[in-house]
């Protein structure tokens, strides 16, 4: 049995997701994040928070293109997609609101 696509997909989901995973811990535990984002953020515990969700949120997408056949592919596929939307508000809400007037 071949893994044909999921593989390459694979690879560069789980380096991303691993990634997420140590920005978000380091977000949460230490307050550290980088320096670009840091002038964006302003709740540092939110966004520690959504980091590490969409890094659950890929690990569980990553679960159903390598590892679940395609029968049961939407049982992970579908969770995880949600987990991306809901961590995608939760990154918005961690940021500094745009002044009014100011686009960029």
């Amino acid at each position: 049995m071949g893994f044909g696509f999921g593989l390459y997909l694979g690879v560069p989901i789980a380096a991303a997701a691993l990634l997420l995973a140590a920005s978000g811990t380091a977000v949460l535990t230490k307050g550290w994040m980088l320096p670009r984002q840091r002038k964006h953020v302003v709740r540092t515990k939110l966004f520690g928070w959504a980091q590490l969700l969409l890094a659950a949120a890929l690990g569980v997408q990553l679960v159903g293109l390598t590892v679940v056949g395609p029968p049961y592919q939407g049982l992970f596929v579908t969770p995880g997609v949600i987990g991306l939307l809901f961590a995608l508000v939760l990154v918005t809400r961690a940021q500094r609101p745009a002044r009014p007037g100011r686009r960029g």
